[in-house]
């Protein structure tokens, strides 16, 4: 298992330079925000809609805690990258879907680290998703992205070739088991958007990977993508407890595979996590009574109406695709079911106002919780 210090080793050598350069820390008090995206997709019948329920037994849960948005609109680009451009800047995104150009308009992170100067440790992505890399800023110094699935890749290279005391027969499986999570992703995978330049520095990367080998043979070797996030989205939480976090779950995009229980399993998975990530937040003194959490779908997926199988895709544009949810929890939030139509541009307009930062959007603040 990754210990603190390593990943505080790992993950810090780019940017522990530049810490002091920026002053203190915000005061404790200050509130924090962390943003989760149900990535790759989900529709309401599979969620928070009859039989659904099923699928998600801590959301559900959690959902009478919390502010429940039952009409939650994507009126952008039905694909990922754009998706989740358009609730990080608050405008509509139209940008090459697999995310080699950077969002069309500052990012929420960009205008927090402007107008806040906070540390560099206090905005962060963690993505799931291999064509995330660009997601943090448009122009400017954003979030630090880490896309813990693609460290892995190197990881593999690193396992296979060492030697010493790992027998062939341990490397071997060891072998297998990081690359049954990096071909989970229907997409495949590859370093093609970090060769683009817009990565961590190559000896924080190095060091990262080399962390996340000896994570992998710990007794918490995850059993998937989104797990992996869900590890290195907890140590950053303990080592440097960011202002502001993205967290982008991405498994359920396996419905691309045709497997109506993969993607039911994903969903499942997605929700144990989210569930998982509230704990750590009620759990961590540096969270605790702090952080506004706000939980949505990037996108749905076709209905059957229009399809055969209409959760392999989410192209169509039809409500199944367009109209989802997002439930807010924590800090200055409240409780209560919310009926009128809200969309994804809102969310970075709220997280503005929840952070103190001016920023100009298309989105409005949802006041019920700012």
């Amino acid at each position: 298992m990754l210990s603190k210090r390593q990943f505080l080793q790992a993950a810090g050598l780019s940017v522990a330079s530049r810490i002091a350069t920026h002053g203190a820390e915000p005061a404790e008090s200050a509130r924090k925000v962390i943003i989760v995206t149900f990535g790759g997709g989900v529709r309401y019948s599979e969620t928070f809609s009859g039989d659904g329920l099923r699928n998600i037994p801590r959301l559900a849960a959690l959902k009478g805690q919390g502010r429940f948005y039952k009409d939650c609109r994507n009126l952008g680009v039905l694909s990922h990258y754009n998706s989740t451009a358009s609730i990080l800047t608050g405008q509509w995104q139209r940008v090459d879907d697999f995310g080699f150009q950077p969002p069309a308009s500052p990012t929420i992170f960009e205008a927090f680290r402007q107008q806040r100067k906070p540390n560099p440790m206090d905005a962060w992505a963690i993505c799931t998703n291999k064509s995330f890399s660009s997601i943090g800023a448009a122009t400017s110094a954003g979030a630090n992205v880490v896309l813990p699935k693609q460290l892995l890749l190197d990881a593999v290279k690193d396992i296979v070739k060492r030697g010493g005391g790992m027998g062939v027969a341990d490397r071997d499986n060891v072998r297998r088991r990081l690359e049954t999570i990096l071909e989970e992703g229907y997409e495949g995978v590859g370093w093609t958007v970090f060769k683009g330049g817009k990565q961590l520095d190559q000896k924080v990367r190095e060091t990262l990977t080399h962390a996340l080998v000896e994570y992998i043979n710990g007794p918490e070797a995850p059993a998937s993508g989104d797990e992996l996030t869900f590890f290195i989205t907890r140590e950053v939480m303990r080592e440097f407890a960011p202002r502001v976090i993205l967290v982008n779950f991405w498994d359920m995009d396996v419905a691309h595979w045709g497997s109506y229980s993969l993607y039911l399993q994903a969903v499942t998975r997605t929700d144990r996590l989210t569930g998982m990530l509230w704990d750590e937040i009620q759990s961590n003194p540096s969270y605790k009574d702090k952080t506004s959490v706000m939980i949505l779908p990037e996108l749905g997926r076709d209905g059957d109406t229009n399809a055969a199988n209409g959760f392999l895709n989410h192209r169509s544009g039809d409500a199944s695709c367009r109209n989802m949810w997002m439930l807010a929890l924590g800090a200055n939030v409240g409780r209560g079911e919310i009926e009128r139509p809200v969309a994804h541009i809102d969310i970075a307009a709220t997280t503005a106002q929840m952070l103190g930062v001016k920023f100009d959007c298309a989105g409005r603040p949802l006041t019920e919780i700012v």
